[in-house]
């Protein structure tokens, strides 16, 4: 953890430096996937992380970087599971997420050469910064089945998210450009 926040703190010092901030901050994003999918098991596209827009009234993806560019969800969208979470400013682990109502058009987005997979398993945490929400993240667990995507998240697979991406939020929103 401690050299994940090393790398974070000097690319993030690099922003005044960089023409164009928001390849900076994507970068810092697939950064932190790499090792939170190292954490968990995961693969890279199975860790999302969504950060509210500048104006506070959507979240955007940071990560998958392909989704940065698909558009947002607004904060006001209550059949999402990420602004759920949000305005509890509390994590929570679902390991039936296809019998759960959702948004799952980005589910439906193939990004790498495979076809997409349903998400299965899903842990979702606030990213907490002093306090203030700043966010939300997503591990995941996909499959053609429950089985086949593993085992159940638990309690303390939120808790240890929860944890890591509060540990990393300043440096993340520190790269946010300033019209996100």
């Amino acid at each position: 953890m401690q050299e994940l926040i090393d790398i974070l703190t000097a690319m993030a010092s690099k922003k005044g430096e960089i023409g164009n901030p928001l390849e900076l901050f994507l970068d810092m994003a697939e950064r932190i996937v790499k090792s939170v999918s190292i954490e968990f098991g995961a693969k890279n596209d199975e860790v999302a992380i969504l950060v509210l827009t500048s104006d506070q009234k959507h979240l955007r993806f940071a990560a998958p970087r392909k989704f940065a560019d698909l558009g947002t969800i607004p904060i006001s969208k209550r059949d999402s599971i990420a602004v759920n979470v949000l305005a509890r400013k509390a994590g929570e682990a679902m390991n039936n997420v296809p019998m759960v109502r959702h948004v799952s058009f980005f589910e439906s987005v193939k990004i790498r050469d495979r076809p997409a997979v349903p998400i299965q398993k899903m842990i979702t945490v606030p990213i907490l910064l002093r306090g203030e929400v700043v966010g939300v993240a997503q591990v995941s667990r996909k499959g053609d089945s429950a089985a086949e995507a593993g085992p159940d998240f638990t309690q303390s697979d939120v808790d240890k998210a929860q944890d890591l991406f509060s540990r990393i939020s300043p440096y993340l929103l520190e790269a946010r450009p300033e019209r996100f």
